[in-house]
């Protein structure tokens, strides 16, 4: 019903089914878009004579701002030819062995065989919409066409209507004759009648009649073998029962293979074979269920013989499963091996079986602030004291020393390392950044070698730490300090700290010591201070490159030598992807008072996880972070690859064994073979000072202030008294001048937050106030016993005993630790934007693909199930970048397929297997579709998708999404079964059809389009700025922000805003299932129009930021939600209790009620403003110390809790309120700004060797210009990032640049070669008047509402907190809550005595 066709002796049929005959030969507009002013497509054809037969030469298609012209051999696009398969713009042209397919997201297909036969398929959104031969698609077959406004048209005076006028074109319409009847005809070709009609109504074209009409195919036939001068051409046959074939195909029926060898017949390539019908999805070596995904129509064309796929990877045709062979970099035959740095994989039938290798895991510590856990979750943390990097009881501690390198807060350096085995205090080693290495507090030389460890210079950048048990560190100290910790297989489990808990799962690794985890890198990190006097640090938000922009273009320009795919670098992007360092690389460079060192270490970062993988990177210090190659001490050589100790005199002298060679190669200086390091080499004699306090020497007698003490050095100790203010009850003083050598200081005191003390750091004592021995301080100022001490989270304190939901789990504070129930949690995986995928398993990365793909299914391998799904996704692209606006989602639920597009869904019967029960609602701003088998599919209309598995389906599924296993880093499995760790590698396995290009990089649409980046920048800042600030602690806002820049740069043709707030609200909605509703949403910033579902007099729809994933309806009475949602934004109906449906639902809207009967504060806003149920009268004052986004409960210590509460009894009282009116008025003075202007280069030096860009010059040449400026800036065109002076100053040329002229260069003055003007180029600065517009709101609380209002009996309750609800307890005196607007949670916390509760709001939980 949708498809046009023309084939054979010019017949046409139209989108309404009238098929008749055209003979123009001529270019003719077969079908475009004409409804509105403005074209979204048009398809022209040209027929021309060949051999006595019309064929069609070529085909004309116009999509947007791309014109496509098809010829046989060739495909052209706006005038340049293209290689295909090509795709752009929403726009792949395809082309098989049978046909040249063009496919376009607006909603267009066009399939040409290169001969006769063209057709075009279209969305049924353009019903009623085309014009052309094609007709007008209105469902009518020959109204309007060929009877217009009641008069008769012959088809060839319809024809020629459409001749599509081309310049200089001379051709010539066919004539319109007086038409003979039809019978007159016939009777001319009776013939001809019987052996049409024998062909099309035989048997095996059975299940093709009772589909389609065969009649108007007869006729054609007919009129095709009347009208053949060679009557033994197969043309006059073919073409026609082609195309009845062909329409017998798209209408699901399965036309007989009719042709023959000597009839009709076809050549395939390669050993295919032709069949009429097959689906044109077809199973490759590398995609083997294509089939299922498929989304086309069957067609004719060349297949592969079924028991065969197609080989894709050495393009051998058809061939067995069991031939395939395996590709990653290069190509494997069956059963050859590929070894990876984790794992051992076997190419067995053109897939992977891999096995796991028992090797050690690597925590890194790299520039001072960016960690990798040992299950490679990767944060930025710029630390300011000693933190534990792993522990594992009773066996090691490692702590390191993150300080600030110099001037700014956030330039973090890795200071020193220490290690504390068994635990003892007595036996710490010290690595520090200038290379020494101390044994409590003393320098040793190296090699050192004791009991289970062994210390050695590996080279004189590198030392190396190794041990009997397990443990091996390496600590890089050239160009600034690293450190690399790995830990044996056996230590899984086993760790705590900033390193994670080894457990081969990401989604924990930021667990505190009280057992909880933290959504932010810093909560996470100050957690595990192992001084309790240091200043808890805050995440830095701010881009450190946003403060420099020469900082900003040094880094840009070096560290691309990381993505360059001709750097020294490149060979390993396969096996690395460059993508994170480059990232560390621009913001360690901006960030660092010594740009240079913290570059080079990046690079070194990167050479080294190469080396990891099996890659040594060498020569890539040639042109960059050459000094340290030069700078080796006489003698020394430098070289990419130690892998041996360094060899010294000492280690000469002793009997110590000698190292082990099982660590990664290192760079550095060394000595060449056969010499040895001498203690007036690289090795610094040691220096003894008479007192050491933290890299600083003080001299006897001299004296040092350290935080609240003054310290004099006497006799090499360090004598110090406190000038801190008296102790208060219970704390006691200590004293260290008087304390026993054991003791420990005042950092070391155990507290409720700090239970592990023995990680403290202890070079120094600290005296002060500490609670007594059998207390601890309880992080609020008192001390406790150890079983009453509160727990910490999210930077708030909670009670004994008080509980908490975290994912699907409540965690129970006991003794100052979290202990969490242990239920397998629902996850959710995530994808918005241009390509941002977040897996089950919280792995994140971009991928910006143009074809659909897998995002999950639960048929991986060779696996058989019962309950088959799956969904798929595929980007609509927008903007001149080519990244994404829209996403359209399709889900199959065993036979059934819902597909999610353009804000709708359609359902379809797939006709093959099982049913499983599901239900599509519409909640808020999403639709949601929930199944049986516990799969939930969340789509926002636009781009983002969410998928919520239940816990049955972990380690089942395989996709986009990861494989739900708990470990992240196995989450990049291709459909090939092989982990890589490059994301677009494994994002293209997952392509539906093997047609579709691969993507080679993902696009940088801010280096594309650099003018938006500020002002992607400017909006995006709403994440990290203050309206989120709740959230910040709870989820990390960065990864969100630079993906909102990101967007918001790409989407440059229109739809600007739809990317920013669909970015927003990603994050808007994690802070909410992170517990945080924040309502980010004004007129100004993505509104929600709400009140269009209003009645003019009415006002029931209102928008809330988070609403419960369910309303009360009339199907849904009980308001029942299902546990896999989280909270939604949307609309909601603000009403009596229950509403029916008829009366108030908006047209494309569920009816919705909220929870509780609730007084609707009116507001008559501007009406382009969305009706939100927030005034700005002072009705509710409430005092309370717990943050309002916690669920509290009342907890009172004291006798009496007096409520009064105005729940409705089963008779409500009505009685009605009237509020004054509030005028709000807001004027904003007028402000005055310099604006810039464009670059203007009017002149050419070519002319005569000057340049006169003058005001004069430009405004003669037609260009705008302000008449007044204020400012000018001129730049050399060939150089225009350098500043003007320096350029003139370093060229010695002479000219003017003046504010009031303009730009002034002459030959005649200059004075050095080549005698002549460069080009130049300015922009001025003009003044600009801003005046923001006056809002005046108008805020009536409407007397026509009714208040329910009763009075029950004095409630007197005595800490009365249900088991499972949390608890938060405050110390506020007399809270008063007068409340007349709607809260979902009310809180009222104290712990004095009297509470009065004033409300006129039913709490949905008890108080």
């Amino acid at each position: 019903s949708s498809i046009c066709s023309t084939w054979g002796r010019e017949h046409f049929k139209t989108f309404d089914g009238a098929v008749y005959q055209f003979p123009g030969m001529c270019e003719y507009n077969l079908a475009s878009d004409c409804h509105e002013s403005y074209q979204d497509f048009s398809v022209h054809v040209k027929r021309k004579d060949k051999d006595g037969n019309p064929t069609v030469s070529h085909v004309v298609v116009t999509i947007n701002d791309f014109l496509f012209y098809l010829t046989k051999d060739m495909v052209t696009v706006n005038n340049l030819p293209v290689k295909i398969p090509y795709y752009n713009a929403g726009v792949t042209v395809e082309q098989n062995a049978v046909y040249i397919k063009l496919q376009s997201k607006v909603g267009i297909t066009v399939m040409w065989n290169g001969d006769d036969a063209v057709m075009v398929e279209l969305d049924t959104n353009y019903a009623n919409r085309t014009c052309g031969l094609c007709g007008d698609f209105n469902g009518v077959s020959v109204q309007n066409e060929f009877i217009h406004k009641g008069r008769k048209i012959s088809p060839i005076e319809f024809g020629n209507k459409h001749k599509v006028h081309l310049p200089n074109d001379d051709c010539e319409d066919p004539y319109e004759e007086e038409d003979e009847s039809l019978e007159a005809v016939l009777d001319s070709c009776k013939e001809f009648q019987t052996i049409c009609n024998q062909m099309l109504r035989s048997e095996p074209w059975s299940s093709c009649t009772t589909l389609i009409n065969p009649e108007p195919y007869i006729q054609a036939c007919v009129q095709d073998m009347c009208g053949c001068a060679n009557r033994t051409n197969d043309f006059c046959v073919c073409s026609t029962l082609s195309e009845f074939s062909r329409q017998c195909s798209h209408a699901g029926g399965q036309p007989p293979n009719w042709r023959t060898p000597q009839f009709c017949a076809k050549q395939c390539p390669f050993n295919m074979v032709y069949k009429e019908s097959g689906s044109p999805c077809m199973d490759t070596c590398t995609l083997l269920d294509t089939g299922s995904l498929c989304e086309d129509h069957k067609m004719d064309g060349c297949f592969c013989p079924p028991g065969t796929v197609f080989d894709d990877i050495s393009m051998r045709g058809c061939i067995a499963q069991s031939d395939c062979q395996c590709k990653h970099n290069k190509i494997y035959n069956s059963g050859e091996v590929y070894r990876q740095d984790r794992e051992e994989c076997t190419c067995v039938e053109g897939k992977w079986a891999c096995e796991s290798l028992q090797i050690p895991a690597t925590c890194a510590v790299e520039e001072g602030s960016h960690v990798t856990t040992f299950d490679g979750k990767t944060f930025t943390f710029h630390g300011d004291c000693y933190y534990t990097l792993a522990k594992v009881e009773s066996k090691f501690t490692i702590l390191v020393q993150l300080v600030p390198c110099a001037n700014q807060e956030f330039d973090t350096c890795l200071k020193s390392l220490k290690i504390l085995l068994n635990n003892d205090r007595n036996n710490v080693l010290m690595f520090t950044s200038d290379g020494k290495v101390k044994q409590n507090m003393q320098t040793i030389s190296l090699p050192y070698h004791s009991g289970d460890i062994n210390i050695f210079h590996a080279s004189s950048f590198h030392i190396l730490f190794q041990t009997t048990f397990g443990l091996q560190i390496q600590i890089q100290h050239v160009p600034v300090m690293q450190v690399y910790v790995s830990l044996e297989q056996s230590y899984r489990s086993k760790t705590r700290g900033l390193c994670g808990n080894y457990n081969m799962a990401l989604s924990d690794d930021m667990k505190t010591p009280q057992g909880m985890v933290e959504g932010t890198a810093a909560t996470f990190s100050n957690s595990w201070k192992a001084n309790l006097m240091c200043p808890d640090r805050e995440e830095r938000l701010e881009d450190p490159c946003s403060l420099s922009v020469e900082n900003e273009w040094y880094a840009k320009h070096w560290c691309a030598l990381l993505l360059n795919p001709d750097s020294t670098f490149a060979q390993c992007h396969s096996a690395v992807d460059p993508e994170m360092y480059y990232k560390r690389c621009t913001y360690a460079s901006c960030n660092c008072e010594k740009s240079q060192d913290c570059l080079c270490a990046v690079f070194s970062s990167y050479a080294r996880a190469c080396a990891s993988k099996g890659v040594i990177l060498t020569d890539w210090r040639e042109n960059v972070c050459d000094k340290y190659t030069r700078s080796c001490p006489a003698s020394q050589i430098f070289s990419y690859k130690h892998q041996r100790c360094q060899l010294t005199c000492k280690s000469l002298g002793t009997m110590q064994p000698s190292c082990t060679s099982d660590f990664l190669p290192v760079d550095g200086c060394s000595c060449s073979k056969g010499l040895y390091l001498n203690e007036n080499g690289i090795c610094v004699p040691m220096e003894k000072c008479p007192c050491y306090h933290n890299e600083v020497y003080i001299k006897s007698g001299k004296s040092i202030n350290i935080k609240d003490e003054h310290c004099v050095c006497t006799n090499g100790m360090l004598h110090c008294h406190s000038w801190r203010a008296p102790c208060h009850f219970p704390k006691v003083f200590f004293n260290c001048s008087t304390a026993s050598t054991r003791e420990l200081g005042l950092h070391c005191t155990r507290t409720c937050l700090n239970l592990d003390s023995d990680d403290c750091e202890s070079t120094e004592c600290e005296s002060g106030c500490r609670c007594p021995a059998d207390l601890l301080e309880d992080g609020k100022g008192s001390c406790v016993k150890e079983n009453e001490c509160p727990c910490q989270h999210d930077g708030h304190i909670y009670a004994p005993g008080s509980q908490i939901p975290h994912q699907c789990n409540i965690c129970t504070c006991k003794s100052g630790s979290w202990e969490c129930s242990k239920n397998k949690c629902p996850q959710t995986c995530i994808i918005y934007g241009s390509g941002h995928y977040n897996t089950f398993d919280q792995r994140t990365y971009g991928f910006q693909g143009h074809c659909s793909y897998v995002a999950v299914k639960n048929k991986c391998g060779n696996k058989t199930v019962q309950d088959n799904f799956g969904v798929i996704t595929e980007n609509v692209p927008c903007g001149s970048t080519g990244t994404t606006c829209s996403k359209t989602v399709r889900i199959q639920l065993g036979r059934m397929e819902i597909k999610l597009s353009k804000g709708n869904y359609d359902e379809v019967d797939l006709g093959r297997g099982a049913e499983i029960q599901y239900r599509i609602r519409k909640v808020g701003l999403y639709v949601v579709v929930e199944s049986a088998i516990g799969l939930t599919v969340m789509w926002d209309g636009k781009t983002t998708v969410r998928i919520i598995l239940e816990p049955q389906h972990s380690v089942k599924v395989c996709g986009l999404c990861g494989d739900f296993d708990g470990d992240g880093q196995n989450d990049f499995t291709t459909q090939g079964q092989l982990v890589v760790s490059n994301p677009i590698e494994f994002a293209n396995s997952w392509k539906v059809s093997s047609e579709c290009l691969d993507v080679e990089t993902n696009a940088d649409p801010c280096g594309a389009r650099p003018n938006r980046l500020h002002w992607a920048q400017k909006m995006c800042s709403i994440i990290i700025g203050k309206t989120f600030q709740e959230c910040h602690n709870k989820v990390a806002p960065l990864p969100f922000y630079d993906n909102c820049v990101r967007d918001s740069c790409a989407c440059d043709s229109g739809g600007d805003c739809e990317c920013f707030c669909s970015a927003v609200a990603a994050y808007a909605q994690a802070c909410n299932e992170a517990s945080v509703c924040v309502a980010w949403r004004t007129p100004e910033i993505c509104p929600v129009f709400c009140d269009y579902y209003n009645s003019p007099d009415e006002c029931k729809w209102h928008y809330n930021p988070c609403h419960k994933p369910c309303y009360k309806t009339c199907l849904n009475p009980e308001e029942k939600c299902s546990k896999l949602l989280p909270n939604l934004e949307g609309n909601r109906l603000t009403h009596n209790p229950t509403t029916t449906t008829q009366s108030t639902t908006p047209p494309t809207e569920p009816t919705t009620t909220t929870e509780e009967p609730t007084t609707t504060t009116q507001s008559t806003t501007p009406p382009t403003e969305p009706t939100t149920t927030t005034t700005k009268e002072p009705t509710t004052t409430t005092q309370s110390t717990t943050p309002p986004t916690e669920p509290t409960t009342t907890t009172t210590k004291e006798p009496t809790t007096t409520t009064q509460s105005t729940t409705p009894p089963t008779e409500p009282t009505t009685t009605t309120t009237e509020e004054p009116t509030t005028t709000i008025k807001s004027t904003t003075p007028c402000i005055t700004t310099c604006e810039w202007s464009e670059w203007y280069d009017v002149y050419k030096p070519g002319k005569d060797k000057s340049d006169w860009e003058t005001y004069e010059n430009i405004i003669n040449s037609g260009k705008q210009m302000c008449e007044n400026p204020t400012e000018i800036d001129c730049r050399s065109t060939i150089d225009p990032d350098k500043d003007f002076n320096d350029f003139v100053s370093e060229t010695g040329q002479v000219v003017t640049c003046d504010v009031g002229y303009g730009l002034i260069c002459k030959q005649e003055d200059q004075i050095k070669r080549p005698f002549k003007c460069f080009n130049y180029k300015i922009r001025v600065c003009c003044e600009v008047e801003i005046c923001p517009i006056t809002t005046t709101t108008k805020s009536t609380a409407p007397p026509t509402e009714p208040t329910t209002t009763t009075e029950e009996p004095t409630t007197t309750t005595q800490s009365t907190t249900p088991p499972t609800e949390p608890t938060s307890t405050t110390e506020e005196p007399t809270t008063t809550t007068q409340s007349t607007t709607p809260r979902t949670k009310p809180t009222t916390t104290t712990e004095e005595p009297t509470t009065t509760t004033k409300s006129t709001t039913t709490p949905p939980e008890p108080t």
